[in-house]
């Protein structure tokens, strides 16, 4: 699910292909890229109802918009940003979301890029926007609806067999900050701690054995169906990407998050520590 810069560079010497995709902003993109990367923005969508119908609607946008990329067969995809954030991991869930499994990141980004002695170029040609679909759109299959929970699986998760997981910051976990776009600060009821920043260091992923550690103390076991939120759903997406890593399997993200949850007033909410 990781590719080293230094592993990118000597496959493609070789002669691999694979789909370099960079999900930057547009303008950065245009500025300075990996050679013949295209263009993805998805940071930006949001989804406005989690339930099963607005999780397939998720699915069948980001179709359209992958649609719009280049196609070929055995091209691995390849997602990056500067630095890894919660952009590249975005895309990578995306694309394993819908069945692309093979998806990897660019670990350290273009910054690690560069510093392998990888060439940049001025980026051209396909750009896309995951941007919402009116089309109706097929309900998930089994594989795709293992990658994200609805709002009605957050509320029925019991804390065992199932787990809610926090990738924001303490300030929002413990309500002390909210984000003006929220209507009540705190967290969901029963949720666990993983701040998004502590599974990276020096914009790329800690050490498997690392991640696992801090999962550990966040109170979280492999065995358990693990479903993570933040804001709006592209930090939890870093960390999924971590635990996945570090070998946990029974991921999901709750990709309307706080920002759908706090509108909910019939539904819980915690603050403090």
């Amino acid at each position: 699910m990781l590719i080293q810069a230094a592993d990118l560079l000597a496959q493609l010497a070789r002669g691999e292909q694979f789909l370099l995709i960079d999900v930057r902003e547009q303008a950065d993109w245009q500025q300075a890229s990996l050679p013949n990367a295209v263009n993805l923005n998805v940071y930006d969508y949001f989804i406005p109802d989690c339930t099963e119908a607005g999780l397939a609607t998720m699915a069948h946008s980001f179709q359209q918009a992958w649609r719009q990329l280049p196609q070929a067969e055995n091209r691995i995809p390849v997602f990056f940003e500067q630095r890894v954030g919660m952009r590249s991991p975005r895309g990578a869930w995306f694309a394993w979301f819908i069945g692309c499994e093979e998806a990897l990141i660019l670990d350290g980004g273009l910054e690690a890029w560069v510093a392998a002695g990888g060439p940049l170029a001025p980026g051209q040609g396909a750009s896309a926007v995951v941007s919402p679909s009116e089309i109706p759109a097929p309900a998930l299959t089994p594989r795709q609806r293992q990658w994200v929970a609805s709002r009605d699986e957050v509320i029925a998760a019991g804390g065992v067999q199932s787990v809610i997981l926090d990738a924001r910051r303490p300030s929002e976990f413990d309500g002390s900050f909210v984000h003006d776009c929220c209507h009540r600060a705190g967290r969901i009821p029963g949720a666990h701690l993983l701040f998004w920043e502590d599974v990276l260091e020096n914009g790329a992923f800690r050490p498997a054995a690392e991640i696992a550690q801090r999962a550990e103390q966040a109170g979280l076991h492999s065995r358990q169906r693990i479903m993570i939120y933040c804001h709006r759903g592209a930090r939890a997406a870093t960390v999924l990407a971590a635990l996945r890593l570090a070998g946990y399997q029974n991921l999901a993200i709750y990709v309307g998050s706080w920002h759908e949850w706090a509108e909910h007033e019939e539904l819980g909410s915690v603050t403090g520590k």
